[in-house]
């Protein structure tokens, strides 16, 4: 007599449930998706009670309705004001800068009172610089930056590698004094992010949105511990941060997104379906616009990355918000390009946005003096 075996859902610590790894493919779930938002867009449809029981079951596929789209883009500024570095701080934020320097400043006081990092503006915005810059010359270690062979005039002449070493470990988004328990039972897993999350996500709400719409997903890597670490198993990286996005079809656009930060309690509808639900909510209402998804959310790929390592989660995922911000700087400066009818040959390429960027916040104002050591002449 043989024992028969029973097949069990693997539990993922800290991360999804092998339930909702598998929701991504379910038919069910893709269903409770379609008939979610049509109830909360109030698209009721006639149609008889047996064509109901087969939506419920599957079997027949939910048709859309032809209806035109009613919303007009507002105009684009005229040529002369797209400047890439415009477009940045209007999806990333100077207010975001300012929250880096007070927070990355306070947490330096708390940590070495005695020897504070003491970072001005300026300074973080020449770190930024930097930043953006690591994403373009890829070395195997940072101190190559700065290195006599290997050194860039335009980086090492504005901000020597101990200051950015420095600004780097002290880099802060929150007061950790103030931090709520994590036995709350409110607790938010991402508080060290979260006041700049907020910032990033309202400028990108802000954004006209187009037609059509797309539901995707972007893997954020880390190797370090934490929390809220993802498992994904068909993935290269089983285990990474994960954000959800809603983007433009055409333009590539991210108008609001959704960081992921592990389970929790507040299911109503099911985990594809809350995702989708809480990303239209921002989606105007009656003028018809079209949103897709499917059952394995299309990741977004971003070129070149902050190429600075960092063990401590929210590094990572301050780097990964520069990052975004410039991606979707880039398309919104290319829509408007595309509004004015410019040649594709006038259309900057993401590589030479990014550098116009950098090398604006390299250049926001001049270097200190150097202060030479020894004894005057």
């Amino acid at each position: 007599m043989t024992a028969k075996r029973t097949k069990k859902n693997a539990i993922i610590p800290n991360g999804l449930s092998g339930d909702e790894v598998e929701s991504f493919e379910s038919k069910d779930e893709m269903n409770n998706v379609t008939l979610a938002l049509r109830n909360e867009l109030n698209m009721n449809e006639k149609s008889s009670t047996s064509e109901k029981k087969k939506n419920a079951l599957g079997q027949k596929k939910f048709a859309a309705t032809a209806a035109d789209f009613v919303d007009n883009m507002p105009p684009p500024p005229i040529h002369d004001e797209l400047q890439p570095i415009d477009y940045f701080y209007c999806i990333f934020g100077k207010q975001s800068t300012t929250l880096l320097t007070n927070q990355s400043n306070l947490y330096s006081v708390q940590k070495h009172p005695n020897k504070p990092a003491r970072i001005s503006e300026i300074e973080m915005e020449y770190f930024i610089g930097i930043l953006l810059m690591t994403g373009i010359y890829s070395f195997p270690k940072q101190r190559y930056f700065w290195s006599s062979d290997t050194r860039f005039e335009s980086r090492s002449s504005v901000m020597s590698r101990d200051q950015f070493l420095e600004i780097k470990k002290s880099l802060h988004v929150t007061d950790n004094s103030v931090q709520s328990n994590r036995t709350d039972i409110n607790f938010d897993r991402a508080n060290k992010v979260r006041p700049l999350l907020n910032i990033v996500k309202e400028n990108f709400r802000k954004i006209s949105k187009e037609e059509k719409l797309s539901i995707d997903e972007q893997i954020i890597p880390f190797k370090g511990k934490s929390i809220m670490k993802q498992h994904m198993p068909n993935k290269p990286n089983r285990w990474d941060y994960k954000m959800f996005l809603l983007v433009g079809g055409k333009s590539g656009i991210c108008y609001d997104f959704i960081f992921y930060t592990g389970k929790n309690d507040k299911k109503k509808h099911g985990f594809c379906t809350d995702i989708v639900l809480d990303l239209c909510e921002t989606v105007p209402r009656f003028i018809n616009h079209k949103v897709y998804f499917d059952n394995y959310f299309t990741t977004i790929r971003l070129q070149y990355r902050i190429n600075v390592g960092s063990k401590k989660y929210y590094i990572k995922i301050i780097f990964r918000l520069i990052d975004l911000s410039v991606v979707n700087a880039w398309s919104l400066y290319r829509r408007h390009c595309w509004q004015l009818k410019l040649p594709k040959k006038d259309i900057m390429s993401l590589l030479t946005f990014r550098i116009n960027i950098a090398t604006v916040l390299l250049k926001s104002s001049p270097p200190p003096s150097i202060i030479k050591c020894g004894r005057p002449s």
